[in-house]
């Protein structure tokens, strides 16, 4: 079983964010996946030395033991660049207008910012950059935003990037609302950026170092 694959995301993500102790329901409860599948991802765990189990049928528990060993797993089985549509453009507008134009727009609640762009909303920017980048939540809205935006595609760099998520299911259901727009989570923005091209590691580590809901899995990188 392919434990970082797109239906098993949520639950990871859940399962690194939380305590140690484990519940099979309470994941199942939290994130809306299945009860019989959230027992095969943690057994997949169990099997790969990541989380212990103990005590027999339905008085078993279950252990996460290795937070840090499974972060580095993800961040190494994971590229943005790899498993995500990327669309790339220049604009009209200058980054300022983008966003006013962005937050005003019907279309606002069909995007989350992700990347850099997520981690200046969290105010733990570690670059200069100022690009807009976006989760389409609803990719269907692509094209209606490319004219709201003015937006040209381009082959080289970008002004701003559009990107249709892996994990879709963790931007939905765990995007965190910054103002008048939604922003991608702090543990997901982490992978995103690990393997992302444009200073994308600096960043990551920083806000692994920063962020406050990032602690438990800093202290276990340390």
């Amino acid at each position: 079983m392919n434990i970082f694959a797109k239906r098993s995301g949520l639950v990871l993500f859940d399962l690194l964010s939380g305590e140690e102790e484990l519940s099979v329901r309470e994941l199942s409860r939290a994130t809306g996946v299945s009860v019989g599948q959230v027992q095969k991802i943690i057994a997949a765990l169990v099997y790969d030395g990541f989380v212990k189990s103990d005590g027999v049928r339905t008085a078993k528990t279950y252990r996460l033991e290795k937070r840090g060993p499974l972060f580095r797993k993800w961040l190494s089985s994971y590229s943005i660049a790899d498993k995500c549509k990327l669309y790339t453009y220049n604009s009209g507008y200058a980054v300022d207008e983008l966003y006013s134009r962005l937050e005003s727009s019907k279309s606002a609640a069909s995007v989350s910012l992700c990347l850099h762009s997520a981690a200046r909303a969290m105010e733990k920017s570690f670059t200069t950059l100022e690009n807009l980048e976006l989760y389409l939540r609803a990719p269907e809205k692509r094209i209606a935003l490319e004219k709201e935006l003015r937006l040209e595609p381009c082959e080289r760099g970008y002004q701003v990037l559009f990107i249709e998520p892996y994990y879709k299911t963790i931007i939905e259901k765990r995007s965190e609302a910054k103002g008048k727009l939604s922003v991608s989570p702090p543990l997901l923005t982490v992978l995103d950026l690990w393997h992302f091209p444009l200073r994308g590691q600096e960043q990551a580590e920083h806000l692994l170092r920063s962020h406050p809901d990032l602690r438990r899995l800093a202290l276990a990188q340390s």
